[in-house]
């Protein structure tokens, strides 16, 4: 079953609630109507029944107070009166009800009380009637003085279907006004919706029309446009990271197959087959670095590469680094400054060793010669930071922001040599945030490059 689109829905939402309102509006307005009419009524039946009173305490005689009570509601029809003693004997009854009486009341009342009773007469509709035992005559008499509701009928009657009629209408309006509203209202949707079918992996650059970017359809407009451009970067990046490596991968393969083609072109010395297959043994070399990278990334991308959560020394870890590129740095007469306080740490030793070695490694190869590599390190709220620091020419600025990524390549003086794959400092950044850290780097102007590794302490132990 197709279930109703959102327009309809809050049509119809709105239409239920604006009928339950004018229902219980309606409801509440007829009961005031026909409790504000029998109050009037009772009160008009309360002022005959006084002056009928008045007409028994100036009556002498039950034949005097018959014609007193006659000649008075000769001129009010729409009374009828009724007066007998407590014995049930009729002393009066006007001449409308002189066939049929009035019905006894439904209790009899104490002196000087009021009883209002309503009765229905077939053919004549419904009436309302008050009862009192009077003792304002020689003897206690029961007046009885009734009115027909005929009136009273007739406007709840009107009022009734004056509500029955303006309730489906205002309904109605509600309808049609309400879905229009709530079709100007989502609009904007359905532009959104348009333009969401014409965004495609090669047409990421379009964005999300934001009608009013303080209300909750242009919040959702920006966070939907902020989603397309996170991945229109990713998309990029990815397209970005296949040329690169498809790029890097051409080179070796294009000197193997150069240097096979050369061996094999004629017959060859011993000596020059030996050189074409180590040239092609070095180029194989680098196609399985490359790859193992590659495949270390991926790993780590997708959350697969296993992080192991022991208790280390960051300072014993960093001067085992320091010992592994020493003959690096001595070849380049780099001198490496490293004293660290003990600082404990959690997490993977292995994994955190590649990525101190990789900025070591790199701090010694962009440095100048005879220059120094200084390792610093200190704990606040938290965490701690760890700095590789190199006297080299730095980074330049426009080079700054995108050194983490994928094969990307600096200037000259910063571009890679031999031997690298361009992926050391994106793997070397995957590991950091697979601990929960981060890696920054900065290059003051002159002052070479520095980056900082920040790794959230362990907890201590509960004592």
């Amino acid at each position: 079953m197709k279930r109703l689109s959102i327009r309809w829905r809050l049509t119809l939402w709105y239409s239920a609630v604006l009928a339950g309102v004018l229902a219980v509006f309606g409801i509440s307005v007829y009961l005031l109507m026909q409790r504000g009419l029998q109050i009037r009524t009772s009160e008009s039946l309360s002022i005959q029944m006084t002056v009928i009173e008045d007409q028994l305490s100036r009556s002498q005689g039950r034949w005097g107070l018959r014609d007193r009570l006659e000649r008075q509601y000769a001129r009010h029809p729409a009374f009828d009166i009724e007066v007998s003693d407590v014995d049930g004997t009729i002393w009066m009854r006007g001449d409308r009800i002189r066939d049929r009486g009035l019905p006894p009341p439904s209790k009899l009342p104490g002196a000087g009380r009021e009883v209002f009773d309503n009765f229905t007469v077939a053919g004549l509709g419904r009436f309302r009637m008050v009862s009192r035992l009077s003792d304002r005559y020689s003897v206690p008499l029961v007046v009885q003085v009734a009115t027909s509701l005929e009136e009273n009928d007739k406007q709840l009657g009107e009022l009734m279907a004056i509500l029955l009629l303006l309730g489906p209408l205002a309904v109605g309006c509600t309808l049609g006004g309400g879905y229009l509203l709530a079709r100007q209202a989502l609009a904007p949707v359905e532009r959104m919706a348009a333009t969401a079918d014409e965004i495609t992996a090669t047409q990421l650059d379009r964005r999300l029309h934001e009608p009013n970017p303080d209300d909750e359809l242009g919040r959702l407009a920006r966070t939907l446009n902020g989603m397309i451009a996170r991945l229109e970067r990713s998309f990029e990046e990815v397209r970005r990271f296949t040329a690169d490596a498809a790029h890097e991968l051409r080179t070796p393969i294009a000197v193997m197959l150069t240097q096979t083609q050369t061996a094999l072109s004629r017959e060859r010395a011993a000596d020059e087959y030996r050189a074409a297959v180590q040239a092609c043994q070095r180029a194989a070399q680098r196609m399985r670095k490359l790859m193992e990278s590659l495949l270390q990334l991926a790993r780590l991308d997708a959350g697969q590469e296993t992080m192991k959560q022991l208790p280390f020394d960051l300072s014993k870890l960093a001067a085992d680094c320091v010992e592994m590129v020493a003959p690096l740095a001595d070849a380049r007469r780099v001198k490496i400054q490293c004293a660290l306080p003990p600082t404990p740490c959690l997490g993977d030793p292995e994994q955190f060793s590649q990525v101190l070695t990789n900025l070591l490694a790199n701090a010694i190869e962009y440095n100048k010669p005879s220059g120094q590599v200084r390792l610093t390190a200190e704990t606040q709220s938290g965490v701690v930071k760890l700095t590789v620091a190199d006297t080299g020419e730095g980074i330049a600025p426009e080079d700054l922001p995108r050194i983490f990524e994928r094969f990307y390549r600096a200037d000259k003086s910063r571009s890679g040599t031999a031997g690298h794959t361009g992926l050391g400092l994106a793997i070397s950044r995957a590991i950091v945030r697979a601990h929960g850290g981060d890696i920054q780097a900065a290059s003051p102007p002159g002052a070479g490059a520095a980056f900082t590794v920040t790794l959230p302490l362990p907890p201590r132990p509960s004592s």
